[in-house]
């Protein structure tokens, strides 16, 4: 392999407008809807995101005569609704009558992972959200998404736009064969001592993004790139994949916590039947940070022994024997 290109780049945001216009409240009982924006990742656009959320909500109650939020609902599963194009309770959930209502939000809704609200004791409102025991290393792995605050004046007739961002690094491959007739199949590709295991804080923040911080990241393991969603499982790595020179090939990304180097990765590929191994290292290239996407780009250059060869005609010489002897 002679040429290794590579690069990242940070994740585009795309972000869903804010609502300009309120309907006039007529007093029925409105259900709590959420639309959403994310930056974009292995959820490639906004269609992409259908994941149910977990949301948490701190009210300030208008008629308690108090400045102390209270707990709305905590840890309730919002769930994509397709006509609607939006989030909606599992259990439904109602607007209060008055007041301001904060929502801090994570995806996907945990199911093994625990999450805990951490609510200030004197004003009430969200001190951070802490999910523990996160778990990715799966075959069909997830976005780990985290949201703003959003503070909304109760009560809304429409979908509230809440704001997500991933907490992960998304890891990509590209790979090309230089023109050439030889056969170049890849193998395998296997990214070294990385973390899928952690736990996220989330802090929000008043008219600001949240900020986000992994702990408790203390397993790292080799894992292999998948072939895509034919794959049975994390062991299912064999890509088999015959390159050529005009159309990258890609197996599935990879989804890991951020960490402040990069390892290596090893590639097995074979030429014309001849297996090869190559083992890349990237520590040259800096952190994997959260909310990035890192492509990498390899060129397998093939070059093969060529000549170009001039045939001259013969000449004769005359011997003493006056025999000819052709040289």
């Amino acid at each position: 392999m002679k040429k290794i290109f590579l690069f990242a780049v940070a994740a585009m945001v795309s972000l869903s407008s804010c609502v300009q216009t309120e309907e006039v409240y007529t007093g029925g009982m409105q259900e709590l809807v959420f639309k959403s924006a994310v930056t974009r990742g292995i959820i490639q656009s906004q269609v992409d995101f259908n994941y149910p959320i977990a949301v948490t909500a701190v009210w300030d109650d208008p008629e308690d005569g108090s400045d102390k939020y209270k707990l709305r609902f905590d840890n309730a599963k919002f769930v994509y609704d397709n006509d609607l194009t939006s989030w909606r309770g599992e259990t439904p959930y109602y607007w209060p009558n008055g007041g301001n209502v904060d929502f801090l939000g994570f995806c996907p809704y945990p199911n093994s992972a625990v999450y805990t609200s951490n609510i200030n004791a004197t004003t009430g409102r969200i001190e951070n959200i802490v999910v523990s025991s996160i778990s990715n290393n799966i075959k069909d792995q997830h976005d780990v998404l985290y949201s703003d605050l959003l503070t909304v004046a109760a009560p809304k007739t429409d979908p509230q736009p809440m704001t997500f961002h991933h907490a992960l690094t998304q890891v990509n491959l590209e790979f090309l064969k230089s023109e050439s007739a030889a056969e170049v199949v890849l193998n395998s590709v296997r990214l070294e001592q990385v973390p899928f295991v952690g736990t996220l804080t989330i802090t929000p923040h008043d008219g600001a993004e949240s900020d986000a911080e992994w702990s408790n990241v203390n397993v790292y393991e080799n894992r292999f790139f998948l072939k895509g969603p034919a794959a049975t499982g994390i062991e299912d790595f064999e890509l088999a994949a015959t390159l050529t020179h005009d159309t990258p090939y890609s197996p599935m990304p990879l989804l890991i916590i951020p960490m402040d180097h990069q390892t290596s990765m090893v590639i097995t590929y074979t030429v014309n039947g001849h297996k090869e191994t190559k083992t890349v290292d990237l520590s040259a290239y800096g952190a994997w940070e959260m909310g990035k996407k890192y492509t990498y780009k390899f060129s397998v250059n093939i070059n093969e022994i060529l000549f170009d060869c001039t045939v001259y005609d013969w000449d004769s010489v005359d011997v003493h024997s006056g025999n000819q002897i052709v040289i």
